[in-house]
């Protein structure tokens, strides 16, 4: 087989494939051999009537249309890997001329190949991530929540309800003036300013005195638990009988051990920032690298082909209706739930799409830019350990990956991961406390080189053609 490859316009290439002749009639006798085992022919067991007796049932030009058919889908994968094309979308054959006996065969394909796209520079990517270990704050905040848990609640005099007190209090509610099924409610225990009840009915309560009675009114919001009420006027005759404030403890040695058992308020501190660094460090480098890779190709320069676009919504899509049935969910209960439409599904799914071939072309556009070429040695490495995991012959899998026109897929894998691998080596990782002066201002940071994850070996395309809260308190 001889390949050859002709640039058209854009992406477009033609890829011309010669068969010898010796190949053509190889290819003959095949779909021979597949048709007469197919048919029942009366006096001949199954595959083993001669030529002629299949040209008499058949017809000749049915098998040699079959042979054509075969060797074109045969060879076509088998160019591809030859002349390193990574086609986007369907061949364009056009109208294939008859397969003669004994002489060579042309055939030509125009395609669209994967674009070569440029970055607008590959030097001076920096990236602004979260630190990688926790900060005093963070830790502040934890023992906040903790003091919170151990809170008491105490008796207050004097002086009317506060935003964050609790409210023994007894209402009684009416919606357009009329009362409702269990519209009377008898001393309860209220925390304002947990979203227990709107903000009217809080606001109300605000300056309230024991032994006082405050109205609150407001129109009944769309997340009510009784539609019919929706945009109607509540009103609630709220009475306040006590009010109790939380009381925190202090964070002390005594307060570290109820909390855990710690023998000091250090050691609880400790234990804290330890265990914020490991939940951090778990996801820190995917996030360095996620931002790194969104930085990168925020510089790709060049159009993205639609079609790319497209067949990578339909993946998606796919992906994420089978997931759906796997958890048992249809698609229309999906959409209720999370009050999507449809439209707005597909063009959310388009948008991903659209950035994870954005991604995918920045990445291949720096392994150029910078030399990450990808030898014949990684290559086979790389094939080995597809064949290792689905246990299986290395030699036979390339065999394969290559008859099917997949080795392009597995090489810009490898091209992908070492082009990551660059990434996290030369970007510039600025971290930075969210919430913080520096975050507006990186003035105080921390700047280093993240290591980039090691990647598991993906396994090899199968196809034969290659396209593309808990916070309470206690009473005392």
């Amino acid at each position: 087989m001889k390949t050859s490859v002709e640039k058209l316009q854009g992406i477009r290439v033609k890829l011309t494939v010669t068969l010898s002749p010796d190949e053509v009639d190889k290819g003959i006798a095949a779909a021979y051999s597949k048709v007469a085992s197919k048919v029942r022919i009366p006096g001949f067991r199954p595959g083993k009537a001669p030529k002629q007796v299949i040209d008499t049932h058949v017809g000749r030009e049915t098998v040699i249309a079959e042979a054509l058919e075969d060797l074109v889908e045969d060879s076509y994968p088998l160019a591809l890997d030859a002349e390193s094309l990574r086609p986007i979308d369907r061949p364009d054959v056009g109208t294939l001329d008859e397969l003669t006996p004994g002489a060579e065969y042309t055939f030509a394909a125009e395609i669209d190949i994967r674009p070569e796209l440029t970055l607008s520079s590959s030097k001076n990517l920096t990236v602004t991530v979260p630190p990688s270990k926790a900060s005093d704050r963070e830790i502040d905040a934890q023992i906040d929540y903790l003091r919170g848990r151990f809170a008491s609640l105490e008796p207050v005099e004097g002086r009317g309800v506060l935003a964050d007190d609790f409210a023994l209090i007894s209402f009684t509610g009416t919606v357009s003036g009329e009362a409702y099924e269990g519209n009377t409610v008898e001393k309860y225990l209220y925390e304002l300013g947990q979203g227990q009840m709107p903000l009217e009915f809080d606001a109300a309560m605000i300056g309230a005195k024991v032994g006082e009675t405050v109205r609150a009114e407001f129109p009944v919001p769309d997340t009510s638990e009784n539609p019919e009420f929706v945009g109607k006027t509540a009103a609630f005759d709220i009475t306040v009988h006590e009010i109790k404030a939380k009381t925190l403890p202090e964070v002390d040695d005594e307060f570290a051990g109820n909390v855990g058992g710690f023998d000091t308020a250090q050691a609880l501190r400790d234990d804290i920032r330890t265990k914020l660094d490991e939940n951090k460090q778990v996801g820190h480098a995917r996030l360095v690298e996620r931002e790194a890779r969104a930085a990168l190709a925020l510089r790709l320069v060049g159009e993205v082909p639609a079609v790319m676009i497209a067949n990578r919504t339909d993946e998606l899509a796919r992906d994420f209706f089978e997931s759906l049935d796997e958890k048992g969910y249809s698609l229309d209960k999906y959409l209720e739930t999370t009050g999507m439409s449809s439209d707005e599904l597909k063009a959310d799914l388009s948008r991903e799409a659209e950035a994870r071939v954005r991604d995918e072309l920045a990445l291949e556009a720096l392994a150029r830019e910078v030399g990450l070429d990808v030898t014949p040695e990684e290559a086979d490495a790389e094939i080995a350990l597809i064949a290792a995991a689905q246990e299986t012959d290395a030699a036979k899998l390339g065999a394969r990956l290559r008859a099917n026109g997949a080795l392009p897929m597995v090489i810009e894998g490898l091209t992908h991961r070492k082009a990551v691998r660059w990434l996290m080596d030369n970007a510039e990782i600025v971290e930075v406390e969210p919430g913080t002066e520096a975050d507006a201002k990186p003035a105080a940071k921390s700047v280093k080189k993240a290591p980039a994850k090691k990647a598991a070996p993906k396994k090899a395309a199968s196809t034969k053609t290659a396209t593309a809260g808990d916070a309470g308190a206690k009473e005392e």
